[in-house]
């Protein structure tokens, strides 16, 4: 009997495994008409294409996909764009590495694995990191059920004596039930033996911080509710007083439970079609180096790049982790601006770093950088830096790129100190001057991608994008 059920296993198994083998190939064939019919048009025409990534890719709908959703994440890519760059074999065959530097919350690293490449990803965020690793890892849902099962148990058995995590302003954004409320939890998470799963756990956790607290879920950086915010007569005034008044009384852990039973479901969905438990991406800490102090990656070893950078001074990916990082222990007061120091577009700068006007090197972004001094030198300095330290991602682009190698790059414009910055313009122009070839531009409008209403009062709102598909052939 044994024996039989075994079998009968390998037999589901086979099964599944093809009905993956087919949808790969009619999904490539899908991109590869689509790739081809852009390739055709932009070489006959010379002109920006002018496209809606959510009709290209019509088998995708926004919102449910396997993993996506296992956490909140401000800015997050529309997995349109790289599922129809990761499903062509124009641009990469199966088991090909695919990268993204800047992963956010792992996007590109999912749509990789699920067009059967293999993943690569770096992000100077730790919680970014986190999210990713656990995204593309697959889990097996009995043995995640079981898990919390035991966890949920030793959470309500636990006392009342977990001490909170030291972080900044608690009593501020926590009533004090929800503080010890959230340090059972974490506690009890901290002493799961599983890797794997504690890991899933901190991730739940992770989204659960926000979930509880008294800053406002409409904003990505922490900004604290208050009923004062809106007059009266706004559409915002009654449904903020009405989640006030829940906060009061809202339960941590069952917040916690109702995250975690949605998540075991997306990231079961993962069985199957990732050739086996256990994580495949390859995480890294910094686009500058694409290396940790364990490992590099290779040169010449990556076949796709696709990657959505930062924008200069536009969104504060770090402040908008803080409580995370916070309770996760990824951070302390006194490193929040260190991981902040880390990110390329950051806004903070001594006043001796910006007397003196940086020369990028890129005609258009240094004209509009010299505008840029003369209203705020601090600005001028943070989109210079911003330059530099993006052609030091594109040096290491460059540099693991196998030869004939791709590279997706989405940018679009923001406003800086009333002026329209085309980033996307000067991270082209950069790109070229560095060697690639542009085989295709193309510009999609943006609907929505959990973008802050005002990125801040100097960056102004982001409502289209650019893609360029750049070729690198090395000497």
């Amino acid at each position: 009997m044994e024996t039989l059920f075994q079998e009968n296993l390998g037999v589901r198994s086979d099964l599944a495994s093809n009905k993956q083998s087919v949808a790969l190939e009619v999904h490539a064939d899908h991109c590869n008409q689509v790739l081809s019919s852009l390739l055709d048009e932009y070489n006959s025409s010379g002109n920006p294409i002018s496209v809606n990534f959510r009709d290209l890719v019509s088998w995708i709908t926004y919102g449910e996909r396997y993993s996506h959703m296992i956490h909140l994440y401000p800015a997050k890519l529309l997995p349109h764009i790289p599922a129809l760059f990761c499903g062509s074999s124009l641009l990469s065959t199966e088991n090909d590495k695919i990268l993204d530097p800047f992963s956010g919350s792992g996007t590109v690293a999912l749509e990789a694995i699920l067009a059967g490449r293999r993943a690569v990803c770096a992000d100077s965020n730790p919680l970014a990191r986190l999210i990713t690793q656990v995204k593309t890892t697959p889990l097996e849902k009995s043995r995640v059920l079981a898990g919390w099962k035991r966890l949920r148990a030793k959470i309500y058995s636990s006392g009342n004596h977990s001490s909170p995590r030291n972080i900044v302003n608690l009593n501020y954004w926590y009533h004090p039930h929800v503080v010890e409320g959230l340090s059972k939890i974490s506690h009890c998470i901290g002493e799961m033996r599983s890797e794997d799963l504690r890991d899933f756990f901190r991730v739940c956790f992770s989204n659960t911080v926000k979930r509880v607290s008294l800053a406002d879920p409409r904003l990505s950086v922490p900004v604290r509710l208050r009923p004062d915010k809106y007059p009266k007569s706004s559409a915002q005034y009654e449904p903020t007083l009405r989640l006030i008044k829940k906060l009061e009384k809202i339960d941590p852990v069952l917040e916690f439970e109702k995250i975690v039973l949605s998540n075991i479901d997306r990231i079961a969905a993962l069985k199957g079609l990732v050739p086996c438990e256990g994580n495949q991406t390859e995480i890294f800490d910094d686009a500058r180096t694409l290396a940790t102090p364990e490992k590099v990656i290779e040169s010449d070893s990556i076949q796709l790049v696709i990657t959505s950078p930062p924008y200069a001074g536009a969104q504060k990916y770090i402040r908008s982790s803080s409580l995370s990082l916070g309770w996760l222990g990824l951070c302390e007061e006194n490193s929040l601006r260190s991981y902040e120091m880390d990110n390329i577009g950051r806004e903070h700068y001594s006043k001796k770093d910006y007397t003196i006007q940086i020369i990028t090197g890129i005609d258009k972004a240094d004209r509009l950088i010299e505008k840029i001094q003369k209203k705020n030198s601090l600005r001028a300095h943070i989109v210079a830096k911003y330059i530099l330290e993006m052609r030091e991602a594109f040096c290491q682009i460059k540099r693991v790129l196998k030869p004939g190698g791709y590279f997706v790059l989405v940018a679009a414009p923001n406003e800086v100190c009333g002026y329209s910055f085309p980033t996307h313009e000067c991270l082209l122009e950069l790109a070229l001057s560095m060697g690639f070839e542009l085989k295709i531009e193309l510009v999609d409008d943006i609907h929505s991608r959990g973008l802050m209403t005002k990125r801040n009062k100097s960056s102004g709102l982001i409502s289209r994008e650019w893609v360029y598909l750049l070729h690198i052939l090395k000497d």
